[in-house]
């Protein structure tokens, strides 16, 4: 009998990347059954390879495309509570998101589903010597003003709809399966470490930059969405204690045993690829948030939930194992 035959409650989680990963193998871990709902329908290769047989049987992995209502509808089915982990490429947010956020709305309404959201940074005011849930919410992006334009339909929904939500806001994230989306993932950064090349990150190497471990923003994620105290707001994920972006990377070179210097993208270099690249052109005017000091404190949700985030070490230490599992034969020459 499968999850969606059985009649029981499900968690169902949309999109399998790195966040939605994390939150499912915490469900599991309480217990719950999990219902992982992408467009492909497949299973991330290796973040749940040593899930014990009994959560393995917990776990159900289903084709779904969130921009299609109809899609949705019949991946929620039977859901208790419903997860948007859901992102797409920069140049399409403003055609993609507000279907997808709307469709996963009338799902959880639908289904009486709390409704619990992953949410950025990127609609808090520039310059916060120190981002929490009090800076002010006023965009200075094209970006950021989407993502407070769909914060605000949400709240319209809890409103006028009796909508049960809560969303889970994080800094720049890195982890087991985090890629071309992280500064400190395989794309960018692992794969150059372990093929002798030097890695590049973009902005400045000595600003404070808070980082969460994307395991921290799964867990959390799943933490809101199973206590009511948490529904009707956003929150901050806790993080560890914030170091430059050299600083870093120095414990991620540590970590895989490489020596290595760090290199930076020039912002010019930048803005002349986003004329052949639309991703690139729209990472343009996000560049502050790495140029500048970007401290991100997660306290209130740390103290209201109980909530401990991973070490630096010990979540650099459990992605460069991931990336060896995932990559075995790029450690192994990286390491001959």
């Amino acid at each position: 009998m499968t999850l969606k035959d059985s009649g029981e409650k499900v968690h169902v989680i949309f999109g399998n990347g790195p966040v939605g990963s994390a939150a499912a193998r915490y469900l599991l871990e309480k217990g719950f059954k999990v219902r992982m709902a992408s467009r492909s329908g497949r299973r991330p290769p290796v973040l749940f390879d040593d899930l014990p047989a009994e959560a393995a049987g917990r776990l159900q992995f289903v084709a779904a495309d969130a921009t299609n209502p109809q899609d949705a509808l019949r991946a929620a089915r039977g859901a208790s509570h419903i997860y948007h982990c859901v992102n797409v490429p920069y140049q399409d947010w403003w055609k993609l998101l507000p279907p997808i956020q709307e469709n996963l709305i009338a799902a959880a309404l639908n289904e009486k589903a709390v409704l619990a959201v992953t949410e950025n940074l990127y609609m808090y005011a520039r310059g916060a010597a120190v981002i929490d849930e009090q800076t002010p919410e006023t965009p200075p992006t094209r970006k950021g003003l989407l993502r407070k334009e769909l914060h605000d339909r949400l709240v319209a929904a809890g409103k006028s709809q009796g909508l049960a939500w809560t969303s889970v806001r994080a800094s720049d994230y890195y982890g087991p399966g985090a890629g071309l989306q992280s500064m400190f993932g395989t794309n960018l950064f692992l794969d150059p470490v372990f093929n002798g090349k030097r890695p590049r990150v973009v902005g400045a190497l000595d600003q404070p930059h808070s980082v969460t471990f994307v395991e921290d923003y799964g867990r959390a994620l799943a933490v809101a969405a199973l206590d009511p105290r948490a529904y009707g707001r956003s929150w901050i994920v806790p993080n560890d204690r914030t170091r430059t972006t050299r600083e870093t990377a120095q414990v991620f070179f540590d970590a895989a045993e490489r020596k290595k210097r760090l290199g930076v993208i020039p912002r010019p270099l930048i803005a002349a690829a986003g004329v052949f690249s639309p991703l690139l052109r729209e990472l343009v005017e996000m560049l502050y948030q790495k140029e500048e000091p970007y401290v991100v404190d997660g306290t209130t949700f740390a103290e209201t939930f109980g909530f401990a985030p991973t070490p630096l070490e010990e979540g650099v230490r459990r992605t460069v194992a991931w990336y060896g599992q995932a990559h075995p034969e790029k450690v192994a020459r990286a390491r001959a």
